[in-house]
C-alpha cells in the first residue's frame, strides 16, 4: 500500500468510524478535522510526481521565453547570475532570486522589457499556485 492510500484509509476511519463514536462535540470535530487534513496530505502526495514534472516543464519554458525576450539586449550581470542559477537548480529559491534580480535591474532593462519579463515570470508562478490549489481546495 502506498502512502496516499494509507492516509486516505486513516482519514476514512477518523471521519466515518471514530468521529461518530465520540459523544463530545469538540473531540468529534477534532477527529473529523484530522480526517480532512489526512485527505489533503494524501492528495498532495498523490499529485507530487505530476506537479514536479509540471514545475520542471514550466521552468524550462520560462528559461526559453526569457532567452528570447532578452536576446536583443545586453543582460545585466545580476540578471545573468539569476538566470544561470535558475537553469542550474530549477527550484523555487532560484525563481525567487530571479524576481529579485529583475527588480534590481529594472532601470537597466527599461520599463517595457522589465514588464514583459516579469509578466512571463508571473505566469510561471501562477501555474505553481494553481497546482497547489488542486489539493488545497
Amino acid at each position: 500500500m502506498n502512502a496516499d492510500d494509507l492516509l486516505r484509509r486513516m482519514a476514512h476511519t477518523l471521519k466515518r468510524e471514530i468521529g461518530p463514536a465520540i459523544a463530545d462535540e469538540y473531540p468529534k470535530t477534532q477527529a473529523f478535522m484530522a480526517g480532512v487534513v489526512l485527505e489533503k496530505l494524501a492528495r498532495q502526495l498523490e499529485l507530487a510526481p505530476l506537479h514536479a514534472a509540471a514545475e520542471s516543464a514550466d521552468i524550462a519554458a520560462l528559461l526559453s521565453a526569457l532567452g528570447e525576450l532578452l536576446a536583443p539586449v545586453v543582460v545585466p550581470a545580476a540578471l545573468t547570475v539569476a538566470l544561470v542559477a535558475l537553469a542550474r537548480t530549477r527550484d523555487q529559491t532560484a525563481l525567487s532570486g530571479l524576481v529579485g534580480a529583475l527588480y534590481e535591474t529594472r532601470t537597466a532593462l527599461g520599463a517595457e522589457l522589465f514588464d514583459c519579463t516579469l509578466g512571463r515570470v508571473r505566469e510561471t508562478l501562477r501555474a505553481g499556485i494553481d497546482r497547489q490549489l488542486a489539493y488545497a481546495a
